[in-house]
Order: structure tokens, then sequence, then C-alpha cells
């Protein structure tokens, strides 16, 4: 096959993947039923991803360049004149993931404890240097009119996935707790996802802008 081939290949099975996944519990995903669906062996598959975790890494490294993606485009568009245009970028963008990237979500939640442990490592690294490496050319832009530092660019965008990661595994009960919840009239114990991630990042940026004023 030629390398073209080779990526409209891998690109049908990360869409495949991506299907599944917000169909069915990640757990229930198999990847045999996954080669059966794109139309490949087993073997095949897995020339491709050396495990299911390091599929669903890759699926996440796709989203993860969307996100940058249109962060960059805003932020050449945006003149950031006081920190307030930064967390605006910030909000806005976290606004629309929350409302409309259910698989971004998903996956961003399960990758420090799943997808990581059994990803392939050369592929990690290269995921990670990636990620490093978007995240300082779009600090250079934002910082461009010296409201805030690079590198507090990049602190503020990994403790928003820090953010996301703790929220969304707060929002979800068990069934059978959910139901004594609802019994005993425990509502506090229900959390919104979308709520609780806005707040807590919106708490977290006037902090972050108290800091700065300092």
């Amino acid at each position: 096959m030629t390398k073209e081939a080779k990526d409209t290949k891998e690109q049908a099975i990360l869409n495949m993947a991506g299907k599944m996944f917000l169909a069915a519990d990640y757990e229930k995903i198999k990847m045999s039923d996954l080669a059966k669906e794109v139309g490949i062996s087993n073997g095949l598959l897995y020339v491709y991803f050396k495990t299911k975790e390091t599929l669903f890494m890759r699926l996440l490294c796709r989203e993860y360049d969307k996100r940058l993606d249109y962060l960059t485009g805003i932020a050449k568009k945006t003149d950031f004149k006081s920190f307030a245009d930064v967390k605006r970028l910030f909000i806005t963008e976290l606004e629309l993931l929350v409302k409309s990237n259910p698989l971004y979500i998903g996956l961003e939640a399960m990758r420090p404890a799943i997808l990581e442990k059994n990803t392939d490592l050369e592929m990690l690294f290269d995921i990670k240097k990636n990620l490093f490496k978007r995240a300082v050319e779009l600090s250079a832009i934002i910082s461009n009119n010296g409201v805030i530092f690079e590198r507090q660019i990049i602190e503020i965008f990994f403790m928003e996935s820090a953010i996301i990661i703790g929220c969304r595994l707060n929002s979800g009960l068990p069934a059978g707790v959910a139901e004594i919840v609802d019994r005993i009239g425990m509502k506090e114990f229900h959390r919104d996802f979308e709520t609780d991630v806005l707040n807590a990042f919106s708490c977290y940026l006037d902090g972050f802008e108290a800091k700065l004023s300092c």
C-alpha cells in the first residue's frame, strides 16, 4: 500500500472507533468488532495500532489537533489587550467543547488512568512532543502583546485539561449509588459536568488573574 492509502485506512479506522465510542462504553468495544466494521482482518488492525489504548489515544490526539487548530485560528484574529481577552478565548472554547464534542471529553477523562497505561510508548512520546510544540506556538500568538507570558499560557492550557478530567470523573455515579442518592434525596451528589467544569475553570482563571496583578 502507498503511504496515502495507509493514511486513508488509518483515518477510516479512527472514524469507526469514534462512532463506536459514542455508541457504547469503552470496555465493551472489541478490536475484533472494530476490524469487522472497517472490513479488515484483526491482524491488519494490530499492524496499524499495537493496542486498543494506542488506537484510542491516537483518536484523542486527532481531537487535540482539531482543538488547537480552532484556538490558533481564533487567537490570530484576536487583539489581546488584557487578561480578560485571554479568559474570553479559553472560556468560549471550553463552552463549545463541552456542548459539542463528547468524543473529546470522554477520551480526555480516560487518558491518564486508562489510555496512557497501555499505549505504544514511542507514539505516546510523539503525541506529547507534538502537543507541547503546538501549545508553544499558540502561546506565542496569545502573548504577542505582552499581556501574559508564553509559559503562563501553557500552564493554563494544561490546567484546563486537569479540570476537565476531574469534573468529568466526578459527574458520574454508579447506577446503584445513583438510585440510593435519589431515594434519600441527596441531590447535591448529582453533579452537572458542564456547570462544574465551566465554574471551576472560570474560578481558576480569576485566581490566575489576581496572581498576575500582585
